[in-house]
């Protein structure tokens, strides 16, 4: 019986290996950002959760493996976002350091990678504040390394943009410094390929959001709402935006 199974077995390689490379992994990859960002929009939680085990299984593929880790560590980055339950919100952004440190392990050379982990590092200090000093300083090489990478990059400038929000002057942070950040973020999106395929495309309309972020905290509410409405038209499903707006 074991013998028969081990042939059974053996005869099946074949046609699973052709079943795999029937797969066309960048049109699933695609389309899975595509449900990331109708995801976000409606800051579907759930969704996301959806979108996560199809990712998972994806990576069992073998091929882009590197990519599609990115894509996981971004969607539990978006998870952690959008829960207040504090536990679940650290399970998900230790799934979300672990999965882009795998990522980057497999491909050290991808600047949205290490923008993200960047991100993802700043994120932690939320939930151990123990790695406040530690987790800055590796947060910052990271950073650097993306601009290095890619000095085009605009989500590594929207990511340093929102840190520099949240980071006092003192410590090279603060509102001038994040909308520096956040304007040139603004101008890379402008000149960023309306179809970038397989790669990361995402941030261009919260740009404008977080622009009208660091406006309401100078107290110049006009500029604020000008932005959220900016926003709109980048994306007019972005549903962030409408909030703030008061349109939901």
């Amino acid at each position: 019986m074991k013998k028969f199974l081990f042939i059974l077995l053996v005869g099946l390689i074949p046609f699973l290996a052709k079943a795999q490379e029937e797969v066309n992994i960048d049109s699933l990859i695609i389309n899975l950002k595509a449900e990331q960002h109708e995801a976000l929009n409606n800051g579907d939680n759930q969704k996301f959760k959806e979108i996560g085990t199809s990712l998972e299984r994806l990576t069992s593929f073998g091929e882009k493996e590197w990519l599609i880790n990115y894509y996981l560590a971004y969607n539990y980055y978006r998870i952690s976002n959008l829960i207040e339950d504090k536990e679940e919100n650290k399970k998900y952004i230790e799934a979300a350091k672990k999965t882009i440190e795998k990522s980057i392990k497999e491909k050290d050379g991808f600047s949205e990678s290490h923008a993200l982990y960047s991100s993802i590092l700043g994120l932690e200090i939320g939930i151990k504040p123990h790695l406040g000093m530690q987790n800055g300083i590796k947060s910052g090489k990271e950073i650097a390394k993306a601009h290095k990478l890619d000095p085009n990059n605009p989500r590594a400038y929207l990511i340093e943009g929102i840190s520099a929000l949240y980071t006092p002057a003192m410590f090279g942070g603060g509102v001038a410094k994040a909308l520096e950040k956040l304007n040139k973020a603004e101008t890379l999106y402008k000149l960023q390929e309306e179809d970038t395929g397989i790669y990361p495309d995402w941030g261009w309309d919260n740009v404008y959001v977080w622009l009208g972020k660091v406006y309401g905290k100078k107290g110049e509410k006009e500029k604020e709402i000008e932005f959220y409405n900016k926003a709109l038209e980048v994306n007019p499903n972005n549903g962030w935006a409408k909030k703030l707006l008061g349109d939901e």
